[in-house]
């Protein structure tokens, strides 16, 4: 059975795609929409809840609710027109899982890059890129141009402890909640949903060179790979693409 606030969310947003409620235009007080549906307060924000994570709507302290216009959609990897990118440089230990994810002792240095985009109307991406000292020597790749990190991986074809050009990733996407620094960086609500790509960077010799985290709001980002079919079937059956 459908829960009754996502009735009540279905029908307001065919009446904003219906253009009852136009960009820009305050909905009704949250108590007359509650009246209206015959459903409790809490109820009713459980809805507007579910559109603001769609990103149909924005609620303003003191304002109320304003319907919103419909955001670019930003296809991952690709789709960064308009987007200026702000790069701040962290010198830091790894530890735990990253270390492990890197072949790097607990401990060892690190370069991380975070990358944060904007376009006008704020926050669009966040990339975390980590690169161990290991493997650039302790320089500062460039950065800044590429919302996913790429300009910084691409300088490690210059840096591979091995000495070879080759560099290959592998992405893996996954779809779920942001955590509660992600919210805020993209400043959106913890209900709604973001892709998570996963990008492992390997040299020639099949060492972990890198690794970069971004993340999307669902409401305006997607993920679109091409190649081989045969290569995306031989991945590892779980949402996973080369």
């Amino acid at each position: 059975m459908t829960a009754r606030y996502q009735v009540v969310a279905d029908d307001l947003r065919r009446l904003i795609a219906a253009g009852e409620y136009a960009v820009g235009d305050r909905l009704p007080p949250e108590t007359r929409l509650a009246a209206r549906y015959q459903v409790s307060t809490p109820t009713l924000r459980d809805a507007l809840d579910v559109l603001q994570a769609e990103g149909l709507i924005a609620k303003f302290q003191g304002r109320g609710n304003f319907v919103c216009r419909p955001a670019e959609r930003i296809t991952y990897p690709g789709g960064t027109e308009g987007l200026h990118v702000v790069v701040s440089v962290v010198e830091r230990a790894a530890s735990g899982e990253l270390a492990a994810h890197l072949g790097e002792s607990p401990g060892a240095p690190i370069t991380e890059y975070v990358c944060l985009s904007h376009r006008e109307d704020g926050p669009q991406v966040l990339a975390h890129v980590h690169v161990p000292h290991a493997v650039s020597g302790s320089r500062v790749l460039p950065a800044g141009i590429s919302p996913w990190g790429d300009d910084i991986l691409g300088g490690l074809m210059d840096v591979s402890a091995d000495g070879s050009s080759e560099v290959n990733s592998y992405d893996q996407v996954t779809a779920r909640f942001p955590t509660g620094a992600e919210a805020q960086s993209l400043r959106i609500t913890a209900r709604t949903p973001v892709l998570a790509i996963h990008r492992t960077v390997t040299a020639g010799g099949g060492r972990t060179v890198a690794c970069a985290h971004v993340v999307l709001p669902g409401i305006w980002g997607e993920a679109a790979f091409s190649g081989d079919p045969r290569g995306i079937a031989a991945a590892d059956g779980k949402g996973s693409a080369r």
